[in-house]
């Protein structure tokens, strides 16, 4: 059985409706830059850590070859290897192959000058041998194994012990790479396939999403219909005589107006599933404080704080922002614990502005989520050419804020 606090969230005053939980695609493509910006989390670009690691890498090798004391050409060439090993770095997942193999040539070249490559170049070394091993077609690896096996050798075939230790270690290198490769090539194909589901997923989701969107503003415009089509019902029959073009005119509306609303049904009637509610006036912001009421009601701490002239607005705004709210107050009560909710609603002149944010330090969810969640408010807000934001608080906790035009 659901406990108080999940009815108390899970439907307005009309009727219930089912909680949601995800998040989807919008085809919006602004808005959705703006909102999922904002909502996924911060994450270091690979590209940029190699380059970051390449200029790291090039400030260390440069000083240990200042303090090498090598002089005139052997300091000119020890200065080149490090530039170039370490800027091999930055292009090592763009030309994986040609890295590996190109540094691996330059530290045959080096050895066989005699000059003591530096620490860092050796780090640089291995980044390539591993963009060789990981990020390579299978042709490439199979050439960059054979350069390094074939120029560690050669380097040492005139000292038998030289050539067994630098076979031991070409051996047992080409054994690590290989490892790596099936390692790594076998984590790819999991988190592609994995990637794979949660777009299918969210694509299902947002699907969803959009056909219940569809039913419910079917149902609003519905009910405006309806009220149309019977005032010129009524209107015609108490018409006085002598007003005939009056009267065809709302005959005519009474007959489009009942037209529309048969295809509507017929249209909205392949989008409902089995188990789909039925036509049920829709909740708008006037059913907020009641949503509200039933969670403080529940234990759950909600603060409701409204700003501006409280005025009507076009349904589907109304029940969009209806819906905003409702899926922050699951969120915060599926993944805040016992946090304080603050719901801060704020008409302005043109545009109505909505905040749900929580003081919660975040934790797995609770409750099960039956819906799609921010999928849901997305496509709302993309509908409307809104604008969301969803991400962590500058104080902590969640904050969930949407920017719905009015106009």
């Amino acid at each position: 059985m659901p406990s108080s606090t999940e009815q108390a969230i899970s439907g307005s005053p009309e009727r219930p409706i089912p909680l949601v939980a995800g998040i989807s695609r919008s085809n919006d493509d602004r808005s959705r830059r703006r909102s999922y910006g904002s909502a996924m989390r911060w994450r270091l670009d690979p590209v940029r850590l190699d380059a970051v690691l390449a200029g790291a890498l090039l400030v260390i090798g440069e000083v240990q070859v200042a303090f090498n004391g090598a002089h005139g050409w052997a300091l000119f060439s020890e200065v080149a290897t490090v530039a170039v090993a370490a800027g091999s770095v930055a292009i090592r997942r763009r030309y994986p192959g040609a890295v590996g193999i190109g540094v691996q040539a330059l530290m045959v070249a080096e050895g066989e000058l005699g000059h003591l490559p530096a620490g860092a170049v050796t780090v640089a070394w291995f980044c390539a041998l591993y963009a060789l091993a990981v990020w390579t077609t299978w042709l490439w690896f199979a050439a960059g194994v054979s350069v390094f096996v074939a120029s560690n050798l050669l380097t040492s075939m005139g000292d038998p012990a030289t050539l067994t230790a630098i076979a031991n270690f070409t051996a047992g290198a080409v054994l690590i790479m290989g490892f790596l490769r099936v390692l790594v090539g076998r984590r790819d194909r999991q988190l592609a396939l994995a990637e794979r589901e949660r777009d299918l997923a969210r694509r299902e989701a947002v699907v969803d999403e959009r056909a219940r969107i569809a039913r419910e503003l079917h149902d609003a415009i519905a009910h405006h219909v309806s009220m149309m089509v019977v005032q010129a019902g009524a209107e015609r029959r108490v018409l006085a005589a002598g007003q005939e073009s009056t009267r065809e005119v709302l005959s005519t509306i009474e007959r489009v107006g009942r037209s529309a609303l048969t295809e509507m049904r017929r249209l909205v009637g392949m989008l409902r599933g089995e188990g789909s509610e039925d036509l049920a006036p829709q909740p708008s912001l006037a059913a907020v404080p009641a949503l509200v009421d039933g969670l403080r009601d529940a234990g759950f701490p909600v603060e409701l704080q409204v700003d501006g002239e409280r005025r009507d607005l076009p349904v589907g705004i109304e029940l969009s922002a209806y819906r905003v709210i409702q899926e922050g107050l699951t969120n915060a009560l599926k993944h805040a614990g016992r946090a304080h909710v603050r719901v801060h609603v704020r008409y302005g002149p043109n545009s109505l502005e909505l905040q749900i944010a929580d003081d919660g330090l975040g934790q797995p969810a609770a409750l099960p989520g039956g819906g799609h969640g921010l999928a849901g408010i997305q496509e709302r807000v993309a509908l409307y050419g809104g604008e969301l934001e969803a991400g962590r608080g500058t104080d902590g906790g969640f904050v969930l804020r949407v920017l719905l035009p009015t106009r």
